[in-house]
């Protein structure tokens, strides 16, 4: 008897060598997983500068091996506090939140089985790694070329930027499996999406005005002159470009991106926090739709803010009181968001493992940042508070360490779907402890010593003994950094042991969570839901639902198989 082998005879088709699965691999959950390598390296690298940074503020005179190698001048102080900032902004505070834990968990706690378009969200990556290596490259080159250099890394970070938030958009609005309507999304991934919308209209504008400066420096298209922006006469345009550009317009369109950039970093944390306050508080998130409302009353109002920092620059003397005002909108949603998580801790059953204390850290760092933002806020104050170490401790406190504790919480939670193994949860919370107390013994004297060095009677006044480098505060501030550092060090050795030794995780879901992600395998299989499309029945967050075995449902629970396990 003749049997139907047509498919047993066919060859096999040869494996893809390790440099094309590399380099054309467009799995989402790969490219998710690199943007989390990627981070991972820039966040290390980032802390390392610092750290240089501080130990030559502190004591100038000693010799740091890498500083001095590269001339310890004042333009390389400069170029390492940008490659600092370039490196935490751009690759941690904006990659990891939306393009790592985006790209891996969107598709799956929608019910997708891939991004709308796979192959630009891999050509995104190589573009990220792409300005990753520009940036660093341009800190060991001569400042002039090392200058154009940055500039076209960053430009090639927003053309990635831009092809993300269009991949985050399109997939969200256009690939949900049936059931999931927008009431049932998971507020990640609201917080992707809003985040999304808002890349791409700012990483547009900076993205254009990088290419306007590059013009300017390549090409002499004299774009920022003073000439064609205040209709005034030139002073020797042409001979010097960079001397003679006025600085105005660009100070316009840096700040329409810069300063929505900060909530281009929180927004994914917002979403982050609320998900892992709601999954280890074992409670439904409290007034779920204003959260939602929030969110996107982050995303308007942080766009619209663009002339904060723009006031003394010749605009409408009217314009200070509209952006004031709509600076002063972004304190509804935050208080929103700040009601939410209390409301959703108050008599909750909370399980404080490594991720939950994370979360905890977040909303503490953010209403300490918040609360120091109002001494910059009001013009009084402000005149009192404008030093670089009280907007450094501020800026730091608020968006890079807070931000930085959302994205740890998020690893803990995620690290057995991710790898299949935990986290050390003894090693996670003594980081947790050592990190938390670091990062508040560093800031919160920066604070002080912002308000110390502006209190003097008359400008000619000596800075007091308290604020002058090499005092006992900025001491005490480096060994907070080196303490810091060291548990960051710590969780280094924790992440890589648990990643090959580590605890396996026998369940899919270990933490009993409700969202999608968690009814599939861990690690997920190559294609997500196998032969079966989910189908979503109810909310993301179903938690201590009377009468049912456990004290969750999770989303893709038919009502059928909720009723059998009463």
């Amino acid at each position: 008897m003749a049997g139907n082998d047509s498919s047993a005879n066919q060859p096999e088709l040869p494996r893809a060598g390790f440099l094309a699965r590399a380099l054309f691999n467009s799995d989402h959950k790969a490219i998710g997983l690199r943007y989390l390598w990627l981070a991972l390296f820039s966040v290390f690298l980032g802390m390392a500068m610092s750290l240089l940074m501080r130990i030559h503020l502190v004591w100038p005179g000693v010799h740091v091996p890498f500083f001095s190698g590269l001339g310890g001048t004042s333009d390389r102080y400069a170029a390492l506090a940008t490659l600092h900032g370039s490196l935490m902004v751009f690759l941690v505070l904006t990659a990891a939140p939306q393009a790592g834990f985006g790209n891996y968990f969107l598709p799956l706690q929608i019910g997708a089985r891939e991004m709308a378009f796979p192959m630009l969200n891999a050509l995104s990556f190589w573009a990220t790694a792409a300005s990753l290596i520009g940036m660093t490259a341009a800190f060991l080159i001569a400042p002039r070329a090392g200058i154009t250099l940055w500039i076209v890394s960053v430009a090639i970070f927003c053309a990635a930027s831009l092809l993300n938030a269009l991949n985050f958009s399109v997939t969200t609005i256009d690939q949900r499996t049936k059931g999931m309507t927008l009431p049932r999304l998971p507020l990640t991934v609201w917080a992707w999406f809003i985040n999304a919308i808002l890349g791409l209209l700012i990483f547009s504008i900076l993205l254009a005005a990088c290419v306007c400066l590059l013009s300017d420096r390549l090409l002499g298209a004299h774009l920022f002159a003073s000439f064609y922006f205040l209709g005034g006469q030139p002073v020797n345009v042409g001979a010097n470009v960079a001397a003679n550009a006025h600085s105005v317009l660009w100070k316009r369109l840096f700040w329409f991106f810069a300063q929505a950039e900060v909530y281009v970093a929180m927004l994914p944390c917002f979403g982050l926090t609320t998900h892992l306050l709601s999954t280890f508080s074992r409670k439904p998130v409290w007034m779920e739709r204003l959260v939602v409302l929030a969110l996107c009353g982050v995303g308007v109002f942080g766009f619209c803010v663009w002339g904060e920092h723009m006031f003394a620059s010749g605009m409408n003397p009217f314009s200070p009181l509209v952006f004031s005002l709509l600076a002063s909108s972004l304190g509804l949603p935050a208080v929103i968001l700040l009601i939410s998580w209390l409301g959703t801790l108050w008599n909750a059953r909370i399980q404080l493992n490594a991720a939950m204390l994370f979360a905890l850290g977040f909303v503490s760092l953010f209403m300490s940042g918040g609360l120091s933002g109002i001494f910059l806020a009001r013009q009084d104050l402000a005149s009192a508070a404008v030093s670089d170490d009280f907007v450094t401790g501020h800026f730091h406190l608020v968006m890079g360490v807070a931000a930085t504790f959302a994205i740890l919480g998020a690893l803990f939670f995620w690290f057995p779907k991710l790898f299949g193994r935990r986290l050390n949860e003894p090693l996670g919370k003594l980081h947790f402890w050592l990190t938390f107390a670091g990062v508040y013994c560093v800031f919160m004297p920066m604070h002080w010593l912002g308000l110390i060095a502006h209190s003097r009677v008359s400008p000619g006044e000596a800075l007091a003994p308290v604020a002058a480098s090499g005092s006992p505060v900025r001491t005490f501030i480096t060994f907070a950094i080196l303490l810091t550092v060291a548990a960051q060090v710590l969780f280094l050795l924790n992440f890589l042991w648990s990643l090959f030794r580590g605890e396996k995780v026998e369940e899919c879901n270990p933490w009993r969570a409700t969202t999608l992600e968690w009814s599939v395998s861990s690690p997920p299989p190559a294609d997500d839901f196998g032969d079966r499309d989910p189908v979503v029945y109810r909310g993301a967050y179903e938690f201590s639902v009377p009468d049912v075995a456990e004290d969750f449902v999770p989303q893709h629970l038919t009502p059928e198989q909720v009723s059998k396990v009463r």
